[in-house]
């Protein structure tokens, strides 16, 4: 634990709430820094976000990230104890699929491990950030420029101010994109041209509900290859299938994502977020019903399409940047630190496990860790 008064009194803006920013601001916090949290969108999570619809049913969708796999480090093997011993990892146990390049189906080893959180995806960083340390602003995307002596944000909409702070980490690498202003006017040039250069794998997502289960005994299928039979699809998901999700209605619950060629291949030329939200929902859903005959092994394509059970709602999503392709620079660290701007970056694009929620949580600590091992230093020099 921080004893220092200094740092005690010390104010720390952190831009995002994914995996990355509330591992961040949860080890400050218990260090006795106060942190806040910026997060643009409606709820807090990042790619672990979960979408709820607002009407009376109440549908429940991991929409981003789906599961977290066997841990690579010892380090996150003991935070993933942790987080099942806590209640807010649960086991996704069930039958997972692969739908071969060569249009065959293959069951994955059962003993292959996934974990979700629960009882929704965003329930890991809602947990990270319940802390008496640490504050969350939501539908705020802070605009941060750097004083003499502090950080000052705005917000980027009303301009309203949002308050100073001793140091800001960034933990949306898009945070500083040609597009966006968050860190226009901070003097961190290095940084935002070097995070540039970080490509992104954009993703469509679909989200449906049918209004009796489909009679597949599948809760997951990986899509790989052209088969033609795929389609767009890359993954699809009985969401209602994992625990915390289960319905007492009877209907089931599904998340499609595409394959990155054709989610590429997709949205080339569109622009209009409407259209794009539109056309994810018609095309996965339409090569998702189309694959059914093929997952369910009934060769009678007209039956089987006769059996499936009405769509009771739909709705598409876009993921500009769902996975980092990262430079050499950032998977040879696992943060980064400025020290003479009080500025730190983390994100899964750090470290040797990019896009992975382990990757996001290991540069989360080190961006926390190189904080305050500045810190300690300053106060004994």
């Amino acid at each position: 634990m921080l004893i220092q008064q200094t740092a005690k009194s010390l104010q720390v803006a952190v831009l995002g709430s994914g995996v990355a920013g509330s591992s961040a601001a949860r080890s400050l916090a218990e260090r006795g820094i106060k942190v806040t949290v910026f997060e643009a969108g409606f709820g807090i999570g990042g790619r672990t976000s979960t979408r709820k619809t607002r009407d009376e049913f109440r549908y429940q969708f991991d929409h981003g990230a789906q599961y977290i796999g066997k841990p690579k480090t010892e380090q996150f093997q003991n935070t993933l104890d942790q987080w099942r011993s806590d209640g807010w990892v649960k086991e996704w146990s069930g039958s997972f699929l692969t739908a071969t390049e060569g249009c065959e189906i293959v069951k994955q080893d059962d003993a292959k491990e996934r974990y979700v959180g629960y009882p929704a995806m965003n329930s890991i960083c809602r947990n990270l950030l319940h802390h008496e340390n640490i504050r969350v602003k939501l539908q705020t995307r802070a605009n941060a420029s750097r004083g003499e002596q502090q950080w000052s944000l705005v917000d980027d909409k009303s301009k309203k101010d949002l308050g100073s702070f001793d140091w800001l980490i960034s933990a949306d690498r898009l945070s500083g994109d040609y597009y966006r202003r968050d860190l226009k006017d901070a003097n961190i040039q290095d940084f935002t041209s070097d995070v540039r250069k970080v490509k992104n794998v954009k993703s469509l997502t679909a989200m449906v509900v049918f209004e009796k289960p489909l009679g597949l005994d599948i809760d997951g299928v990986d899509f790989t290859g052209d088969c033609p039979e795929y389609g767009s699809l890359g993954w699809a998901a009985r969401d209602s299938s994992k625990p915390g999700r289960e319905r007492d209605d009877g209907k089931e619950c599904w998340v499609l994502q595409s394959s990155p060629s054709k989610a590429k291949e997709l949205l080339k030329g569109r622009r209009k977020i409407g259209e794009i939200r539109e056309m994810a929902k018609e095309e996965l859903v339409k090569d998702f019903l189309a694959s059914i005959p093929l997952l369910s092994g009934d060769d009678n394509d007209a039956e089987s399409s006769a059996a499936v059970p009405k769509v009771a709602m739909a709705m598409g999503h876009r993921w500009g940047a769902a996975f980092p392709i990262p430079t050499k620079k950032y998977t040879d660290m696992d943060s980064e630190l400025i020290s003479s701007e009080n500025f730190a970056a983390c994100g899964d694009y750090f470290g040797a496990l990019p896009g992975r929620i382990e990757g996001a949580y290991l540069s989360g600590v080190s961006a926390a860790d190189q904080l305050v091992d500045t810190i300690q230093q300053d106060d004994s020099s």
